[in-house]
């Protein structure tokens, strides 16, 4: 497991300092995965659409395992791209916004009976994504949310997360 993850890490970085020529047009869509969340057994998939020069929303999917939970859930965000002095337009590098979603658990043990519930979570997210030639994206973000209910039995959830985001991006 240890040497799946510095495997992960090490192709990531090379992507990231070999990669330095970037798309110079505009680019309306990006969809993506998390694959360093696979090492921890979580899928997320995410779908972006730019709004504006300067904002875009995001839809996203995922599931995921904790112990004797099993949840799945999808979301969204806003993200408004700020200028950095680099010439970057939405699509392209740093965004912030707010975020909501929903999670639906199940429980999946046998020496308690909770039923399992709905939890929303609301919070925000910081950003950066590069788009490299042909259309690649790379997209480290931050993110914050916290539970609005909570759920009987339930205790594995933590209000912070980063990630790693890969994908396309296209017209």
């Amino acid at each position: 497991m240890q040497r799946m993850k510095i495997l992960s890490l090490a192709l990531l970085l090379a992507i990231l300092f070999t990669s330095p020529v970037l798309l110079a047009q505009d680019q309306n869509k990006a969809i993506g995965a998390n694959p360093v969340g696979l090492l921890f057994r979580i899928f997320n998939a995410k779908y972006e659409q730019k709004l504006s020069t300067m904002s875009s929303f995001t839809v996203q999917g995922y599931y995921f395992p904790l112990l004797d939970w099993a949840g799945y859930g999808f979301g969204g965000s806003y993200r408004w791209y700020l200028d950095m002095g680099d010439q970057k337009k939405a699509l392209e590098g740093f965004s912030v916004g707010p975020v909501a979603s929903v999670a639906f658990w199940s429980w999946t043990g046998s020496f308690y009976n909770y039923n399992g519930g709905t939890i929303f979570f609301l919070g925000g997210s910081a950003a950066y994504k590069w788009i490299f030639s042909g259309g690649f994206t790379v997209e480290p973000e931050a993110l914050v949310t916290f539970p609005v209910n909570t759920l009987t039995g339930f205790s594995g959830y933590s209000s912070f997360g980063l990630g790693v985001t890969l994908g396309y991006a296209w017209k």
